[in-house]
């Protein structure tokens, strides 16, 4: 009875050995599983940030060939507008040149009409020179005689003597 009460307990803890076995395989074996789990995702997630990636590439690409469309704009707009000033410089020197040209011509004829009237006008502009001399002289003259009456006023003014005290206060009184 003994010999079948061991054997029962060695079949027992066979069992339980081989249980606790299997118990050990399944926990690797889910191990395993999640361990491949997190190999996939790492993956995917490897994958999803090259897909962001190259579209971020793209994007800049397509950044740059419109900033180069832009640049490229710009600069024929520049060509433009630098062409466009080229020219108008070139009709106001035209016109410019017109200008002077009917200028000059009128100064010519100005110049001939100018000869003409100048033989007449010079003894006119000595006559005009001669009265501003004689204008100039009078007015001198006038300036001394006025010099000489302030003059002779001022004698006359230090020649009477001061009012006394006295007669003011008298004046005074007798006017309020």
């Amino acid at each position: 009875n003994r010999d079948k009460k061991r054997d029962k307990e060695k079949i027992k803890e066979k069992e339980k050995a081989k249980e606790k076995e299997r118990d050990r395989d399944k926990e690797k074996e889910r191990n395993w599983d999640k361990e491949k789990e997190r190999e996939r995702d790492k993956e995917r997630n490897r994958d999803k940030d090259k897909e962001k990636d190259q579209e971020k590439e793209r994007h800049k690409d397509q950044e740059r060939v419109r900033d180069k469309d832009r640049d490229r704009d710009r600069d024929k707009d520049r060509e433009k507008n630098k062409e466009k000033e080229k020219e108008k410089d070139r009709e106001e020197v035209d016109q410019n040149k017109e200008k002077v040209d009917v200028t000059k011509e009128g100064e010519k004829d100005r110049e001939k009409i100018k000869d003409k009237e100048g033989d007449k006008d010079r003894g006119e502009k000595e006559k005009d020179k001669e009265k501003e001399k004689d204008e100039k002289k009078e007015k001198k003259e006038r300036e001394r005689e006025k010099e000489r009456d302030d003059k002779k006023k001022k004698e006359k003014r230090s020649r009477t003597p001061p009012r006394s005290y006295s007669s003011s206060r008298r004046s005074r009184s007798s006017s309020r």
